[in-house]
């Protein structure tokens, strides 16, 4: 009898513990109003700091108690009273809970759990409480980098909703490629990468928040030459001149034909400061020989050099005439002519000058255009002696004859005194009488253009030294050689020209002819 007791105990507790187990672990309804559970709906509440907010849990049976709780931290229990609750934060009879003024540290998930005859159900709520975004540049203190290193700059921001980062640099190319990055990372390309790097965050609430920092570049100093060759002559004061923009600051130094330049009372360095901007300094630099000697002249070299690097600048002190350039003609030319002035300007007497002319394919206006004419694109060449005087200013005219009519030549100018010669004038293009433009691509060069009276046009353009080349013989390296004052007979040379400056072109493509005519000049002078 006492074994059939303990045994029917025993199934009682059993049958108990599993009511228990079972009502313990009913499935929690989660607030789905088609449910017929909650009548309120889980949502996220946004708000702004300072406002209140009301987190709603109704359900469709009376429960016995409830509770919330936020991030599984509990916050209310409607079965204990005498609970504090949290700072700004109330539960209505209806289970709902307000929480006043809220802040930043609010924002979280909220979770109301009901006891009902049902069952235990909870429903899910969220506050978001939005503020400004805020933003920090790291490092804070102003960076030193040099051209060619990378610049890494990172952006701690804050606020609700997440913050858009944006970032800004004085140099506008390096903006695009970095948005909403919180790093920055740049190949400093030069030193318009120098000033402030910004970071701006936006996050629609209350204006925008930025941050910057400093960036100072450190470069190889950038050295300018305003005039590389400067002409002068002797017993006068040259002056050379470099300005010079480096961060650091650059040391200067003058070098001439590659030898450190001695200084003294006659050969003096003078610096001074132009613009002492936030990230560059420019300064400019002279050297100034006075009383200049033939030793003097020639090539000279500015060197700046910092912690990054050395630049160098080449600049020639010359006795050698100015560039010619050639003026307009009173006296019309015609078919088979054309006259010709030019100007140039020379502290030493001139000695000769030498006239390079071309004829060039029918319009055609860049030459390289036609190299399969070698003998329409060769160069002609004239030596024109020069009168001798002292100047400085010196002015001729020529008359070029034997051209073809119909056809588009090119001139060029240079002159000699005792120093050397010039460097070549800009090239002149002119057409000769009855010239006709033909559309570039569809010129004939075999044949001759159709003749129409035209007006004879002519125009200056830019071409590099290479293209009108040049013999070795004909002063293509130009340098400061010392000509003996014996070598040129002036007043031979002011007897000459009148014979000289009427030369057929056509004689110029004839070297025995040239001969002929040199001897017969030199028979009428004796």
């Amino acid at each position: 009898m006492m074994v059939a007791d303990t045994l029917l105990h025993q199934l009682v507790v059993a049958f108990v513990v599993l009511q228990v187990a079972l009502g313990t672990n009913r499935q929690i309804v989660t607030g789905n109003p088609a449910a017929g559970a909650f009548l309120s709906v889980p949502t996220t509440v946004k708000r702004y700091e300072n406002d209140t907010v009301l987190l709603p849990c109704y359900h469709h049976s009376p429960y016995r108690y409830v509770r919330w709780s936020r991030d599984d931290l509990l916050l209310l229990d409607s079965r204990y009273p005498d609970l504090q609750a949290p700072p700004r934060m109330r539960l209505w009879p209806n289970g709902s809970l307000e929480v006043t003024e809220v802040q930043t540290e609010d924002t979280g998930d909220y979770t109301c759990e009901i006891m009902t005859d049902g069952g235990r159900a909870s429903q899910r709520h969220a506050i978001e409480v939005q503020y400004q975004a805020t933003a920090a540049v790291y490092p804070e203190d102003p960076i030193d980098i040099r051209v060619g290193q990378i610049l890494e700059v990172f952006c701690q921001v804050g606020g609700v909703p997440q913050p858009y980062v944006r970032w800004t640099m004085q140099n506008e190319n390096a903006t695009a490629p970095f948005e909403n990055e919180r790093k920055l990372s740049v190949l400093i390309e030069d030193r318009s990468y120098s000033g402030p790097v910004q970071c701006t965050a936006t996050n629609g609430v209350g204006e925008p928040a930025a941050a910057a920092v400093d960036v100072i570049v450190n470069f190889v100093p950038e050295i300018e030459v305003s005039s590389p060759t400067v002409h002068t002559r002797i017993g006068e004061t040259g002056l050379l001149e470099c300005l010079v923009t480096g961060h650091p600051v650059a040391s200067i130094h003058w070098f001439h034909h590659g030898l450190p330049v001695v200084f003294d009372r006659r050969i003096v360095k003078l610096d001074a400061l132009v613009t002492k901007h936030q990230y560059y300094t420019v300064q400019r630099h002279q050297l100034a020989i006075r009383s200049l000697r033939d030793a003097d002249l020639g090539q000279y070299e500015c060197k700046a050099g910092n912690r990054v690097g050395i630049a160098g600048a080449q600049l020639e002190l010359t006795g050698r005439p100015m560039v010619a350039g050639f003026k307009p003609a009173a006296e019309m030319s015609s078919p088979t002519t054309h006259n010709f002035i030019w100007q140039t300007e020379s502290h030493s007497p001139l000695i000769e000058y030498k006239l390079k002319f071309r004829r060039v394919p029918s319009g055609n206006v860049t030459p390289a255009r036609h190299r399969s004419h070698p003998l329409l694109l060769a160069w002609n060449e004239l030596i024109i002696p020069a009168d001798g005087s002292y100047g400085p200013l010196h002015s001729i005219g020529y008359t070029l004859q034997g051209l073809q009519p119909t056809s588009v030549y090119e001139v060029v100018v240079l002159s000699r005194n005792r120093y050397g010669w010039s460097d070549p004038s800009n090239i002149l293009r002119f057409a000769t009488g009855g010239e006709v433009e033909i559309e570039p691509g569809s010129e004939d060069t075999s044949a001759p253009a159709p003749s129409s009276p035209v007006a004879q046009t002519t125009e200056t353009l830019e071409y590099s030294e290479s293209e009108y080349g040049g013999s070795a013989g004909d002063g293509g390296l130009i340098t400061d050689n010392f000509i003996p004052n014996d070598f040129f007979d002036y007043g031979a040379a002011s007897r000459a020209p009148a014979l000289l400056r009427t030369v057929p072109a056509g004689l110029l493509l004839l070297p025995s002819v040239w001969a002929v005519l040199s001897t017969v000049v030199e028979i009428k002078e004796l």
